[in-house]
């Protein structure tokens, strides 16, 4: 057997011995993060994610019933306290200790705001709180408070995750997000508005199956040996799904804006929506870069 030539199209005996490793064993390994990137990447997404929580803390808010006093004043409370930090993530100097100090205090601050959420929806689920404030549209608000959370705690860890896990996980969040963004905008329209609901539903559908997609690629190759082409091409599908969405988002809010179409859509929640999309496209941006260089690497 040892003597034996190697076939084309099957494996030596070698590749088979391999086989019985745990395939978690040939995973890349966490990439460490310069100060100057971890400066950067830091205060882009405090400016960003201060912003969405800020709002969130709006919407939730006009989504009460006015009995409930007490939940409309919190959220109020809230939305002054982002407010202050998004202040404080514009004027901190580019200084590393100063940005790991701003990452700490908004992790602080989103862990509260998270707990609020998650706590108020098991109150709507069990019809302790009326209104407005989807079960759903909660439960997305909470994912997008612990997704801004878990990415600073990383950064202030000094590491970036190997670039095929981070593809993953980022096409895994974003693409639920950007799906139930489509689906809330079509129940948010008037009825009446058929072609743009339809467009809307169908957006959703559309990134249904490539949120389905990603995460069969999640079972297959999260955190096992990097595999490129197929993650790059995730990544591909998904910047054209969500170049077109962002401009549907756009159009929209400049009806909105203008009073075009009837729906109970606020324009500052059409914004809200739009520039999610456009931090997508940002990350995949980003993403993009680090395959690049990855697979240039490979090659020399």
């Amino acid at each position: 057997m040892k003597n034996q030539k190697h076939i084309p199209g099957h494996i030596t005996e070698q590749q088979y011995n391999q086989m019985l490793v745990p395939p978690e064993s040939f995973a890349a390994k966490p990439e460490s993060l310069t100060e100057q990137l971890f400066v950067d990447r830091s205060l882009t997404e405090n400016r960003f994610w201060l912003r969405i929580m800020k709002e969130h803390a709006l919407f939730l808010g006009d989504g009460f019933h006015r009995k409930d006093i007490n939940l409309i004043q919190q959220t109020d409370r809230f939305y002054r306290y982002f407010e202050q930090q998004e202040k404080k993530a514009y004027e901190v100097p580019n200084n590393v200790e100063l940005v790991r100090k701003l990452n700490e205090e908004s992790i602080e601050l989103v862990y509260g705001f998270r707990n609020f959420k998650r706590n108020l929806l098991i109150l709507i689920i069990n019809c302790k709180v009326s209104g407005f404030n989807f079960p759903l549209l909660v439960d997305h608000t909470a994912r997008e408070a612990e997704y801004f959370m878990r990415t600073l705690k990383k950064f202030n860890k000094g590491i970036l995750e190997p670039i095929q896990d981070a593809i993953i996980n980022e096409n895994v969040f974003w693409l639920r997000i950007m799906m139930e963004h489509s689906r809330f905008i079509g129940s948010l329209l008037d009825q009446s508005e058929r072609n743009l609901v339809k467009t809307s539903l169908k957006f959703g559908d559309d990134f249904e199956t490539l949120l389905n997609q990603a995460r069969d690629v999640e079972s297959m190759l999260y955190r096992k040996q990097p595999t490129y082409p197929i993650i790059g091409k995730m990544n591909k599908d998904s910047e054209n799904a969500t170049t077109e969405l962002q401009s549907f988002k756009k159009a929209g809010l400049e009806l909105i804006q203008s009073c075009q179409i009837k729906s109970v859509i606020n324009p500052l929640l059409a914004d809200h929506v739009l520039r999610e999309a456009g931090h997508f496209l940002y990350m995949i941006q980003i993403l993009e870069e680090r395959l690049n260089v990855k697979k240039n690497e490979e090659q020399y």
